[in-house]
């Protein structure tokens, strides 16, 4: 995916600016009207790129994901932007956002990204191949985790966001469907933070960066922070609260926000008052609601979040 700049120029589109005039990377529209995309290209068995699509693997917020094998064996996931949305300019420039975070975060509890480009006029991402079963699939299968497993699992989710937002970007799509379980070992859990389609940039660098502005909710519902439902300010906060009704759900088994219409979750989540945790030790009670207060600003630091995985208990 390129971009030419004004200046003349050519740019990689992950690029947040010109290297050679620093101007902000802008999109040529049209440029990209005029693409011709062959959605043939992507089906199981077709080759992409130095990779064959073995078989589908999942569906996101952006793209169709598979599972795909080179010629020498490498198995990796590939990630194509959905049909219905390639004349879409916000969908492409959350799909470079997600692939320029990904090649500025490296962390071993976040999925990572090997190339990123275009094939037959879609943009790919070739990722890591995670595989495992998410938190949503364990939930659903063994319910509420012992207390010492969520822990664990709690700690490596705080290290990825914490790397996350240490470079500049903040997730806004935290949940049990994006935290894929490696091991399920109850002693030594392993996960991955998977699926950046919303990440979104602290401070923006670019035209890129600055589209989906206040005004316009994303995420999940059941996992967004008051703020995010009134169009605030959004940063690391709102990624802080995605993890402590993740964290609630994984110790209680259910969701701490839930309701038979969407209006009946809003009305909850700004309620910010979820149900006690019954069977949770009272310290690790704690640690979870600190992090699901009304405020962005009342909620702890990383430093103090990290605490309340490795102190409690």
């Amino acid at each position: 995916m390129f971009v030419d700049c004004r200046c003349g120029a050519r740019n990689s589109a992950f690029n947040p600016a010109c290297v050679a005039c620093k101007a902000p990377i802008v999109e040529d529209t049209r440029r990209k009207a005029a693409r011709t995309p062959s959605l043939a290209s992507f089906v199981e068995g077709a080759v992409v790129g130095r990779f064959k699509l073995t078989r589908a693997l999942g569906s996101g917020n952006l793209g169709r994901v598979f599972v795909a094998e080179s010629d020498q064996g490498d198995r990796v996931a590939l990630k194509a932007l959905h049909p219905h949305l390639l004349s879409s300019e916000d969908a492409r420039a959350r799909f470079v956002r997600e692939a320029r975070a990904l090649r500025e975060v490296r962390h071993p509890a976040i999925g990572g990204l090997i190339d990123a480009h275009e094939h037959d006029g879609v943009p790919v991402l070739v990722l890591e191949l995670v595989e495992g079963v998410s938190l949503r699939q364990h939930l659903d299968t063994h319910g509420a985790m012992p207390a010492p497993m969520a822990q664990r699992v709690l700690l490596q989710m705080t290290e990825a966001l914490h790397a996350l937002h240490r470079a500049g970007w903040v997730h806004r799509d935290v949940k049990p469907e994006n935290v894929m379980l490696v091991s399920p070992e109850p002693s030594a859990p392993v996960v991955r933070l998977l699926d950046f389609g919303l990440v979104r940039a602290l401070v923006p660098s670019s035209s890129l960066d600055a589209r989906t502005a206040a005004g316009v909710f994303v995420g999940s519902l059941a996992y967004s922070a008051p703020e995010q439902l009134l169009s605030g300010e959004i940063g690391p906060a709102v990624d802080w609260w995605a993890l402590g009704v993740v964290a609630y759900e994984l110790l209680t088994g259910a969701r701490p926000f839930h309701g038979a219409t969407r209006r009946d979750i809003a009305a909850q989540v700004l309620a910010a008052s979820p149900p006690p945790m019954a069977g949770v030790p009272a310290a690790l009670e704690r640690a979870v609601r600190t992090l699901l207060a009304a405020d962005a600003k009342d909620r702890p630091s990383y430093e103090s979040i990290r605490r309340g995985w490795v102190d409690v208990g």
